[in-house]
């Protein structure tokens, strides 16, 4: 029964055995292909190293360089180059300025020699190694200068017995006599201790071979490339390398590489040499450092010529050299590194530049990477096996599976007849629960429908209430104009049927409202004389009589104010609070509305004040709710003031409401409106609602829906209630209008 289970064992443990044979072949090519791409990468970075250290070696190599031709040409000098024999007063300036200029610019050294190689002065002329009376005319950098050309040398000082760069220039006199050379001395020894500490691993060789520079102090003055015995005998005669023997680079592997190209190199250890005191003063046959004529004084130097130069400790703080006698203690067993070489050259002094980088960084990356890839390996060979193992065990759950499914079956058979009953029953009740839905679906239909004919029903009776109103206007100036035009007043009779003309287009503009139920009209927003249109709603209560007795009183601004708004919808705002106003104060004797406009900081603010009784803390709540009225019945439908305020909300503006204080009591309505500027842009509002400039069209927000709550009062001039409303929009009649958050 498990025969399938048993073959994937088997596979699986050839797999095992195989990738087991296969790990020495990963990690060798994951060695070789790590090895190659780590030697790009540390030729590259090696490059890059070497040049940074190229440059900062020229950079120290011309940082004197200028000294010497500008000195060349220097007053002082040119004019101690002109005389024959200088005594000590001539050249006390020259010493001195020499001395300060050195100190001033770091350089080790600074002298004057005349044409025959007698240095006439020097900045350390007043010190135990000064170079005063010396003749170097032997010195490759004399002969360079004397023969018109900046000369370049490396050597230790025959004097000092410290290394330096030289550099020279002969002085001319006439423009082509040289009359003698200007040399300056800067030592390398700064740089070659910053290299020491860097960490890595650099030497500079001379055009002889030799190293003059290195981070490690034991390669100093080693012979690099093995000099030949007569050229090592003239070299060491010429104290170039002051009393360094220039023993052998212990080279054991390797050759030095070509310029850009990197190739490995081993090094044994090389032991510390003990120092030891011994004579560095020349053979007869070298030139000495007394070989010159004087000081320039005219007396001999007695002072030594070597009297610094018998110290045999160390040479800015590098191993002292010793002679090829001298017994040193060698480690049996040198240790040997292998290096990364890269080399350079610096084809003006004619050196080469070598950056040596430890193999073993190298090999430790390589034996990492080995690691990981080993690791991998195993890492994949265990999954395999393990995907292998969970495949058998699979295999046999499916086959103990199958027999199950046989045994099933046989039971599934014997429980049929109850499992079919069983979906009947579901059947139906699926059937029952589509019904439901079914159902549920008419009645959301129905109550959509419904509030679509509560929407129009809305509409129908704001549109029936704000056509009640222009036709009382009507009648009113109907019966005026009868009068007027029997009496044979016929300026009266022309004002009134204007006014007629006026309100029946008006009455055309709200019968258009509902062939404009499905879309968005627009209407003009602009800058409207707030002032002017208060007036015509004064103008208006007065005529049709819906004032009462009520006395209104209304200071007029000298000039216009003006905000935004639509002029029309901004008048049926006032004549809804003035009718309003009217009602409520239609009790007192001595009835009395106040309309005042002022300006906010960022808004113009109108209030409406009665002294009627006031508004209770119930219906404040509710005021400007749709279809809520205090008023009796048919006398008025509740959406004057919730119109009203829609209205305001789309010209970015809005009311409230509040009681008076004092005996008089009364309330007040406040209308904030946004102020327009004389270009007719809106300022942004408090609530920032518009960026429309006057002018423009501004969009109704849903049904534009015009009306007033007080101009179905009746006609004999009863009190009428005052209400306030501010707004600067088209009214949006909806099944509910929003109430204003701001209920004082």
């Amino acid at each position: 029964m498990l025969k399938t289970s048993q073959s994937v064992r088997r596979s699986a443990r050839l797999v095992l055995v195989g990738m087991i044979l296969l790990l020495p072949v990963t990690v060798f090519i994951s060695m070789q292909g790590w090895r190659e791409t780590r030697m790009v990468t540390l030729e590259e970075e090696g490059r890059n190293k070497l040049e940074l250290y190229r440059s900062n070696l020229q950079g120290a190599i011309k940082e004197h360089e200028y000294l010497p031709i500008t000195l060349a040409s220097d007053r002082r000098i040119l004019t101690l180059a002109g005389m024959h024999n200088p005594t000590a007063a001539d050249t006390n300036e020259v010493n001195r300025y020499l001395e300060k200029l050195a100190a001033d610019s770091g350089a080790s050294d600074i002298y004057f020699m005349d044409n025959t190689g007698d240095t006439i002065a020097a900045s350390n002329w007043n010190s135990n190694a000064s170079f005063v009376g010396r003749n170097f005319s032997f010195r490759p950098y004399f002969k360079q200068a004397m023969g018109g050309n900046t000369g370049h040398y490396f050597a230790f000082g025959i004097t000092s017995n410290v290394p330096g760069y030289y550099i020279s220039h002969p002085v001319l006199t006439n423009g082509r006599d040289i009359a003698g050379v200007m040399v300056v001395k800067t030592h390398l020894e700064t740089l070659v201790k910053r290299w020491a500490r860097g960490g890595e691993s650099v030497l500079v060789e001379d055009e002889n071979g030799i190293v003059i520079i290195s981070s490690h102090p034991e390669w100093r003055f080693r012979d690099l490339r093995g000099l030949p015995d007569g050229q090592r005998s003239a070299v060491l005669k010429s104290r170039k390398y002051g009393e360094y023997p220039l023993t052998a680079m212990p080279v054991t592997k390797g050759d030095w590489p070509r310029d850009g190209v990197m190739s490995t190199v081993e090094l044994a250890s090389i032991a510390t040499e003990t120092p030891t005191e011994h004579d560095t003063t020349p053979d007869d046959d070298r030139p000495a450092d007394n070989a010159g004529t004087g000081n320039g004084n005219g007396t001999a130097n007695t002072a030594p010529a070597h009297s610094n130069e018998n110290i045999s400790h160390s040479v800015a703080g590098f191993p002292a050299p010793a002679p090829e006698t001298q017994h040193s203690i060698e480690p049996t067993s040198p240790a040997i590194t292998r290096y990364l070489t890269i080399g350079s050259t610096l084809p003006r002094q004619g050196w080469r530049i070598f950056l040596l980088t430890d193999k073993t960084v190298l090999d430790q990356s390589i034996l990492a990477a080995a690691f990981i890839a080993g690791a991998i390996h195993i890492i994949i060979m265990g999954t395999i096996f393990t995907l292998l193992q969970r495949r058998r065990a699979m295999l046999e759950q499916l086959e103990i599976r199958d027999w199950s499914q046989r045994e099933l079956e046989h039971q599934v058979k014997l429980r049929t007849s109850d499992l079919m009953d069983t979906n009947l029953r579901l059947a139906e009740e699926i059937t029952e629960r589509q019904r439901t839905e079914d159902a549920l679906r008419t009645a959301q239909a129905e109550l959509v429908q419904a509030g679509k004919l509560a929407a129009l029903g809305q509409m129908s009776a704001g549109i029936a209430h704000e056509i009640n109103q222009p036709l009382t206007a009507i009648r009113s100036y109907a019966d005026n104009a009868r009068q007027f035009f029997s009496r044979g007043q016929t300026e009266p009779v022309e004002r009134n049927l204007t006014r007629i003309s006026e309100l029946t287009e008006r009455m055309g503009r709200i019968t258009n409202h509902l062939k404009t139920f499905a879309r968005r009209p627009e209407y003009d927003s602009g800058p409207v004389d707030v002032a002017h249109a208060i007036q015509k709603a004064i103008d208006l209560v007065r005529e049709t009589g819906r004032i009462g007795n009520a006395v209104i009183n209304f200071p007029r601004p000298d000039g216009a104010v003006h905000v935004i708004a639509e002029e029309t919808q901004l008048e049926q705002v006032f004549v809804n609070l003035l009718t309003n106003a009217a009602d409520a104060s239609r009790d007192q004797d001595d009835a009395c509305i106040d309309l005042e406009i002022t300006r906010a900081s960022d808004r113009i603010l109108v209030t409406v004040r009665d002294n009627g009784s006031g508004i209770s803390d119930q219906t404040m709540r509710q005021l400007f709710d749709p279809f809520f009225t205090t008023k009796p019945f048919g006398d008025g439908l509740g959406l004057g003031l919730s119109i009203c305020y829609g209205i305001l909300r789309s010209f970015g503006g809005t009311i409230r409401a509040e009681n008076l204080p004092g005996p008089d009591g009364g309330a007040c309505f406040i209308v904030e409106l946004r102020p327009a500027n004389i270009s007719g842009s809106a300022h942004s509002g408090r609530n920032g609602s518009t960026k429309a400039k006057a002018g423009a069209k501004t969009p109704v927000r849903d049904l534009a829906f015009h009306t007033t709550d007080t101009l179905d009062a009746p006609a004999s001039g009863g009190p009428v209630n005052e209400t306030q409303i501010t707004g600067n929009a088209t009214t949006t009649l909806s099944p509910s209008v929003p109430r204003p958050k701001d209920k004082q």
